[in-house]
């Protein structure tokens, strides 16, 4: 309405949100184009071309604080699950190829790319515009987690861990139980406790250590260019860099050892999943009660069965037995003499050679806790069996597997494996199913009566403890037609002929009649038998190359909602890629670390850090070989000293802490992460 009543002075609006705020006057109406004549206004939603652009085209990026929030959360976890998807496939690897060299190498290189991935998109496969900011977030990045690594894991490992020293006598609190709970908060008891207690340390171990300590030797060559600023020092320390891990993979080769430790770290689980599945599918009861405890009872069949001679003790013989002809083992890819050695280490507390009761059920339970707490904390076999074990499956399934649908199965493939009930054109034999009853019917009457049949029954072996009463009710129910309660031999015949024909028509697809038994079986017994499938080959490939395929395109849409997020929120750019993310990249590890409590395992505990330890030489060699190329070629500046500096301290500082030491006291775990806010402030004064 003013408008039409007289002249009036009006504005321009425009979106440039880098212009200046103009005095709101349009002096002249033809020229537009001078920035002090017209206000502009900044970061209006109403533009597409002002919205953040969605990496790839398909994955969502975030305008606001909540919604990147939720990004980095979605984010975060998908670079969690390649990460397990790399780790899983990895070690499945590793454990098919056994100590092979090429095997342990591509292992290590794969364990640590997870950490790597942000350098490599951020540098390697960015454009060169992006590649400096990008690569500083990956380098960043890969700094704090290493630091994590160092410091808090390194501590929690320590504390959670933690046993009698060697030379300090029994663990505190174990002995003088009154006195300890009058004076448990006493200054002499506290440090007591943190100087008598801790991890007792292999020497192997320690040589890992210096390993270590020399993988630095690449990070203090590049620290040359704050003196002399060439891109000839860049290239000088790639060289370097390039042939220490060149060297590092041919000293493996040379000194097997370190890869035998690598692989019997993972052959640890791996011994404990098939040890414990097989005594459950012997035990008569469940392992753990309803609080989850160790139930002591369902340990006696399977001690009394290793126990040959009833003399209280399981003998070396006795327990190779068990492990070979029992357990069988081998067919788990467990070989006989490492199982012998594993279970003597952790279960013969007196070296005797000989595992009595006692030891065999405190053996059992610190092995139970070991594994919930590996099951709890990872994605894995073990935590699929525990989940089986904890529920007492087997228990509530055992009346359904003395079902004649799931004892047929099984009976047919023993028997056709002995005496080949099938002719070569896919048709059960006959004559020699009627050879297999004559071979039971003792009496020639052409009759088994019950007592015959239980024999039969009793040599076969169905994997689980079945009451073969039960077992031979349902086979008389379901071959004795005239039901007589004898199998007369022409109900044996058809009865086996009718099995067989049902398996070897199981499956269509499959031609030869012992695969298409096989599957027949396995199928029927898989919801017994699933919780011990491991990985196999081609699904170990499949898992390492999607994980890496998930880490690569994700590892781009998490540096952007974190930088989003940073700018949105105000936070400074080397809180977030120095502390934030890594931190939420290894929250798995801190979290498990932080809510399992493990039994005192120091047998094991030198073999845990020894993989820390290997696994921070390759990331080191690895990483900065890596960032050298990217910075090479991509012809970027160096400005990664604080980032080098801030692996270098800490790792130089545990590296000659465990140089030559044989024990890591409590004292040295509150230390350790006390390291990692100082290192933090280091870092924020290198960067200012």
């Amino acid at each position: 309405m003013l408008m039409m009543i007289g002249m009036v002075t009006g504005r321009w609006l425009d979106v440039e949100p880098s212009s200046m705020i103009s005095d709101g006057v349009d002096h002249d109406r033809s020229n537009h184009e001078n920035p002090t004549s017209y206000l502009r206004m900044g970061s209006s939603m109403l533009y597409a071309d002002e919205r953040c652009q969605s990496i790839y085209g398909f994955l969502p990026c975030a305008d606001t604080m909540p919604e990147g929030v939720f990004l980095m959360i979605m984010y975060t976890y998908l670079l969690m699950l390649g990460e397990d998807w790399i780790r899983k496939g990895s070690q499945a690897l590793f454990l098919l190829l056994g100590d092979k060299a090429v095997g342990a190498s591509v292992f290590q290189v794969l364990m640590a790319l997870p950490r790597i991935v942000f350098v490599i998109v951020g540098g390697v496969l960015s454009t060169e515009s992006a590649a400096e900011y990008q690569v500083a977030f990956g380098v960043s990045m890969y700094a704090g987690s290493t630091l994590i690594t160092l410091t808090l894991i390194w501590g929690f490992q320590i504390i959670l861990s933690r046993d009698k020293l060697r030379g300090k006598g029994s663990l505190p609190g174990c002995e003088h139980q009154e006195d300890t709970q009058t004076n448990s908060w006493s200054l002499k008891h506290i440090l007591s406790i943190l100087n008598d207690t801790g991890v007792n340390i292999d020497k192997e171990t320690g040589d890992i250590a210096v390993i270590m300590l020399l993988s630095l030797i690449p990070f203090a060559t590049i620290e040359l260019v704050a003196i002399i600023n060439s891109p000839i020092i860049i290239l000088f320390a790639l060289i370097v860099s390039g042939v220490s891990l060149l060297l590092y993979f041919a000293y493996q080769i040379g000194n097997p050892w370190i890869r035998h430790r690598s692989l019997a770290y993972l052959k640890q689980e791996n011994l404990r999943n098939r040890f414990f599945y097989h005594v459950q599918r012997l035990a008569e009861d469940d392992l753990v009660d309803e609080h989850g405890k160790p139930n002591f009872k369902a340990f006696e069949s399977v001690f009394a069965r290793a126990d040959v001679d009833n003399d209280g003790y399981i003998s070396r013989d006795e327990l190779e037995n068990l492990i070979e002809k029992v357990f069988e083992l081998e067919k788990d890819n467990i070989s006989k003499e490492y199982a012998k050695a594993e279970i003597l280490t952790h279960f013969d507390d007196d070296n005797s050679g000989m595992i009595n009761w006692s030891e065999f059920t405190k053996g059992c339970s610190k092995w139970l806790q070991k594994w919930k707490s590996v099951a709890i904390g990872s994605n894995s076999v073990s935590t699929n069996l525990w989940k089986q074990v904890e529920k007492v499956a087997i228990r509530n399934k055992r009346a359904d597997l003395t079902q004649i649908e799931k004892i047929m199965p099984r009976i047919l493939k023993q028997v056709l494996e002995e005496h080949e009930l099938v002719t070569p054109n896919g048709e059960p034999d006959r004559e020699k199913i009627e050879r297999l009853f004559s071979q039971y019917d003792e009496d020639s009457d052409n009759e088994i009566h019950r007592h015959e049949l239980k024999k039969f029954i009793e040599t076969l072996h169905f994997g689980v403890s079945l009451d073969h009463d039960t077992v031979l009710e349902e086979m008389i129910k379901d071959f004795d037609n005239d039901s007589n309660r004898t199998i007369e031999k022409h109900e044996f015949v058809e009865g086996f002929i009718k099995w067989i024909d049902r398996a070897i028509n199981y499956d269509p697809s499959i031609k030869d009649p012992k695969h298409a038994i096989a599957k027949f079986e396995e199928d029927s017994w898989a919801e017994i038998d699933e919780p011990m499938n491991t990985v196999k080959p081609k699904a170990s490939f499949v898992y390492v190359i999607f994980g890496i395929l998930v880490m690569y395109l994700i590892s781009g849409a998490f540096m952007q909602s974190i930088l989003q997020f940073s700018n949105a929120a105000q936070i400074p750019f080397l809180l977030t890629s120095f502390v934030v993310s890594p931190i939420a990249m290894n929250a798995r590890m801190v979290v498990t670390a932080l809510l399992v409590t493990r039994p005192h395992v120091s047998k094991n505990a030198s073999l845990t850090f020894s993989q820390i330890y290997g696994g921070l030489v390759m990331n080191n060699l690895l990483g900065l070989l890596t960032l050298l190329i990217t910075v090479y070629m991509k012809g970027l500046s160096w400005t990664y000293s604080s980032e080098v500096l801030s692996i270098m301290i800490p790792s130089a500082i545990v590296g000659l802490f465990a140089l030559k030491r044989d024990t890591y006291p409590l004292w040295a775990s509150i230390l350790a992460m006390l390291l990692y806010p100082i290192s933090i402030c280091i870092y924020y004064v290198l960067n200012s």
